[in-house]
């Protein structure tokens, strides 16, 4: 109902909150859910709780993605450089939790290589 009945453009700050706050929880949710399925499709000997949080954890970093490009492109402040600089900041944290990710793997199993 809010995202049918509510402008984040032309609303107070209430609004625009609820807007994006329920854009946010059904989006993360429809995101995680995806990811999940696609990975139990395609890695089936994988533990379930690896794969249910890294499906999680993208899920996280995409909607942000998602939200901060619908938030800038609302006041107007989307731009390519603008994106540019988002999408680094999200890789970056991908790739932050990747490398710990192998770094705990190696930690764990030092002799594999």
């Amino acid at each position: 109902m809010v995202i049918n009945a509510i402008d984040p453009t032309q609303s107070g700050w209430l609004g625009f909150l609820l807007f994006y706050s329920t854009f946010s929880i059904a989006l993360f949710g429809s995101l995680s859910l995806l990811g999940i399925a696609i990975r139990f499709w395609a890695k089936q000997e994988t533990l379930p709780v690896r794969i249910t949080l890294k499906a999680f954890r993208q899920s996280l970093l995409l909607t942000t993605l998602f939200v901060i490009s619908l938030i800038l492109f609302s006041q107007g402040w989307f731009r390519w450089w603008t994106m540019l600089l988002v999408l680094f900041i999200v890789g970056f944290v991908e790739l932050m939790f990747v490398s710990n990710e192998r770094t705990l793997e190696h930690k764990n199993y030092p002799n594999q290589t």
